[in-house]
C-alpha cells in the first residue's frame, strides 16, 4: 500500500543557516518553547524530580506516608498488588524492593493474566489472601484506577488501600450508561494519579518520598531504582518529556553499568552486555520484551525474581528461562499472525474496522497479534480469545482514531473496559460476541474516514543532499532519547541517483544504497572537497517491499530516512536508514 509522507513543516528558503533551521523546525514539530529549550537537552536531574512535579497533590502523597508510618509502628502486613506487564513488573519490583530494605512488613503479588486478569478486582484480593493472608495495606502499582470493584471489596474486607496508576481516569464529561456505577473514582485512602508518566515511574518517586521519610537506604544516589523506572517507562510507551524525559535520560547511562545480578545476565542473555551506550531500542524491543512474555504464556513472578534477585547464578538461570519463553512467544505469535492474515486476505480486507475471534488464540498475545494486524492492512483491529463463557478482547487503532472512545459507544455491553487513544482491552459475555462484533462494524462504517485508513509516514522536514553531515547528526542526537512525543526524525529527500544497490542478509530481505546528489557533487567542487570520497551516501533499507527489488542503478528515487551514524574501527560515517521509497 502507497504511503503518504505529510511534511510537518518546510525550510524558509531564505534561511542561510539551514541546520539551525532543522533544528528550529524538530523543536517548533515537538512543542517545545524557547523557554523549554534549555530543560529539554539538560533535563532535570531524576534525584531532584518528586511526585508534585508531576501533578500530584502533596496533601496526597501525606497521605500515603502517614499510613505508612502507622504500618511501620504496628509492624501490619503490606501488599504491593502489580500488573503482569514490564511497567507493571518494575514498578512492583521499585516499591517492594524499597519498603523490603526500610524493613516494613511487605510482599509482591503479580496478577496472572488469566486467573485474575489486569487490575485490582476481588478475586484478585482473594488469591493475596490465601497466599499471604489479609493484608492490613495493599498499594496497587500500574493500576487501580477505575478498579472500582476491587476498591469497593477491599473497604468491605476492611483493608486500606492506596493507589498509584498512570492510566486514563474516567473523564469527568463521560456520561455512564444507566447501569453503570456514577462514581468516577475508587474508594480508596489516596490516589497518586498523574498521566505524565509510567507506572514505573511513579514508583519511583513514590520511593523517593518514602526515602527521605524513613532515612535508612544506603544507595541515596537511587541509581538502582533509575534502571528499573527507565525500563517500564520506555516498554510502556508513554511520552518521554518532561520527568519521564529526565528518568530515561539517566537511566539509560545507568543500564549499561547496572550491578543488578539479574539485569547484567539478561543483557548477556539477549545479546547487549558489550554495548557501552543503551537506546530505547535496546530497552523497548530488547529487554522489555523477555520481560513481558512470563506474564503473557505464564507467570510473571520470574521476572520480578530476576529483577530482584541478588545471586548470580540464579540469575543468569532466570535469564535463559525468560529468553526461552520469549522465544516460544515469538514462534507463537508468528503462527497466529499468519492464520489470522490469510483469513483476513479472503474475507475482511475492505472492513473499516477488523475483527476476529477463536479459542484457539491465547489470551496472552492478542495485543501483539492485533497490532500486527493493524500494521500489515492499516485498520483498527480486535482479536478477541474465546475462553468458556467469557471471552477476552485486544484492540489496537491508527492515528486519528481513539479506540477507546469508540468501544464506550456500547459500553453497556462489555463486563469491563479499558484502554487510551491507540490500544484498549476488553471483556465480554461469549454469548454476545457475535452482536458486540456487528455494532462495531457498523459503527466503524459510519464513522471511520477513509483519510485516516490510509499508511502515513510524518516527515520533519524535506533536506537537500548537502544538509547530510556529520555536524548535523550530532545535533540530532542531543534530542535523545528518543521515543512516543520525541520519535527519532524522519526526513526526506527528493532526486538521488542509485549508484549501488545490493540486497544484505540471509534472505535477500534488506537491501543497501550507495545514493547521490548533483547538487552536493557541485557543493563540494566549489568548496574543493574531495568529490570521490563524500559524493555519496550508504542507506540502508530493512524488509524492503517488493518494487524495490526492481529498481535499477543510475534511477532516481525519493526516500524518506533517519539519520544514523556508522561507526566502524574508529571512523564515523553518516548512514541512512530507509522508511519509505518513492521512484521519481
Amino acid at each position: 500500500m502507497q504511503k503518504i509522507w505529510k511534511i510537518k513543516k518546510e525550510i524558509n528558503k531564505k534561511e542561510k543557516d539551514r541546520q539551525q533551521a532543522i533544528i528550529n523546525i524538530l523543536l517548533e514539530n515537538r512543542r517545545i518553547k524557547r523557554e523549554e529549550q534549555k530543560e529539554f537537552f539538560s533535563s532535570i536531574d531524576p534525584k531532584i524530580l518528586t511526585l508534585q512535579d508531576i501533578g500530584i497533590k502533596k496533601t496526597n502523597i501525606s497521605k500515603v506516608l502517614k499510613r505508612l508510618e502507622e504500618a511501620k509502628k504496628q509492624k501490619q502486613k503490606i501488599i504491593i498488588y502489580g500488573d503482569y506487564d514490564a511497567d507493571g513488573i518494575n514498578a512492583t519490583a521499585i516499591l517492594w524492593e524499597t519498603l523490603y530494605q526500610l524493613k516494613f512488613d511487605v510482599m509482591p503479588f503479580l496478577p496472572h493474566r488469566e486467573k485474575q486478569g489486569y487490575g485490582l478486582k476481588p478475586n484478585g484480593i482473594d488469591a493475596v489472601i490465601a497466599k499471604f493472608g489479609k493484608p492490613d495495606l495493599l498499594i496497587t502499582v500500574d493500576n487501580g484506577i477505575v478498579a472500582f470493584e476491587g476498591a469497593d471489596y477491599c473497604q468491605k474486607l476492611g483493608i486500606d488501600l492506596i493507589i498509584t496508576d498512570h492510566h486514563e481516569a474516567i473523564p469527568v464529561s463521560h456520561k455512564f450508561p444507566e447501569n453503570k456505577s456514577l462514581k468516577k473514582m475508587p474508594t480508596c485512602l489516596a490516589c497518586l494519579h498523574s498521566t505524565q508518566t509510567s507506572g514505573a515511574g511513579i514508583s519511583f518517586l513514590l520511593a523517593k518520598e518514602i526515602i527521605a521519610k524513613f532515612n535508612h537506604i544506603e544507595q541515596e544516589d537511587f541509581s538502582f531504582l533509575i534502571e528499573l523506572a527507565t525500563i517500564g517507562i520506555i516498554a510502556d510507551l508513554v511520552p518521554l518529556l518532561s520527568a519521564s524525559r529526565s528518568i530515561v535520560k539517566k537511566g539509560l547511562e545507568l543500564l549499561p553499568k547496572t550491578k543488578r545480578p539479574g539485569l547484567k545476565s539478561l543483557f548477556i542473555e539477549s545479546g547487549i552486555e558489550a554495548q557501552e551506550k543503551f537506546s530505547t531500542y535496546h530497552i523497548g524491543f530488547v529487554i522489555a520484551p523477555r520481560l513481558n512474555a512470563t506474564g503473557r504464556l505464564d507467570d510473571p513472578i520470574d521476572s520480578l525474581r530476576l529483577l530482584c534477585i541478588k545471586d548470580q547464578q540464579r540469575a543468569i538461570k532466570l535469564a535463559l528461562d525468560l529468553g526461552l519463553t520469549n522465544k516460544n512467544r515469538q514462534n507463537l505469535t508468528q503462527e497466529s499472525v499468519d492464520q489470522v492474515i490469510q483469513k483476513i486476505k479472503t474475507e475482511k480486507s475492505k472492513e473499516k474496522i477488523i475483527i476476529t475471534s477463536s479459542q484457539d488464540y491465547n489470551p496472552g498475545i492478542i495485543g501483539l497479534i492485533a497490532g500486527k494486524i493493524t500494521e500489515n492492512f492499516y485498520r483498527p483491529s480486535i482479536v478477541i480469545a474465546q475462553m468458556g463463557e467469557y471471552s477476552k478482547g485486544s484492540a489496537r487503532s491508527v492515528s486519528g482514531i481513539n479506540i477507546i472512545e469508540f468501544l464506550r459507544q456500547i459500553e453497556t455491553n462489555f463486563v469491563d473496559l479499558g484502554g487510551h487513544e491507540m490500544a484498549a482491552g476488553f471483556t465480554v459475555l461469549t454469548a454476545k460476541l457475535e452482536e458486540v462484533q456487528k455494532k462495531l462494524e457498523k459503527l466503524a462504517a459510519k464513522q471511520f474516514s477513509d483519510k485516516y485508513l490510509i499508511p502515513s509516514i510524518e516527515v520533519e522536514t524535506e533536506l537537500e543532499f548537502t544538509d547530510l553531515t556529520l555536524d548535523l547528526n550530532k545535533e540530532i542526537e542531543k534530542f535523545e532519547p528518543f521515543g512516543v512525543g520525541n520519535p527519532k526524525p524522519v526526513f526526506m529527500t527528493k532526486g538521488l541517483v542509485i549508484d549501488s544497490i545490493v540486497p544484505v542478509g540471509r534472505d535477500g530481505k534488506h537491501y543497501k544504497f550507495l545514493l547521490s546528489g548533483e547538487k552536493k557533487k557541485i557543493f563540494q567542487q566549489a568548496n574543493k572537497l574531495p568529490v570521490q570520497n563524500d559524493a555519496n551516501i550508504e542507506a540502508i533499507y530493512f524488509n524492503v517491499p517488493k518494487f524495490v527489488k526492481e529498481l535499477q542503478i543510475g534511477e532516481e528515487v525519493d526516500i524518506a530516512y533517519q539519520v544514523d551514524l556508522n561507526q566502524w574501527n574508529g571512523r564515523q560515517k553518516l548512514q541512512l536508514l530507509i522508511k519509505d521509497i518513492k521512484k521519481d
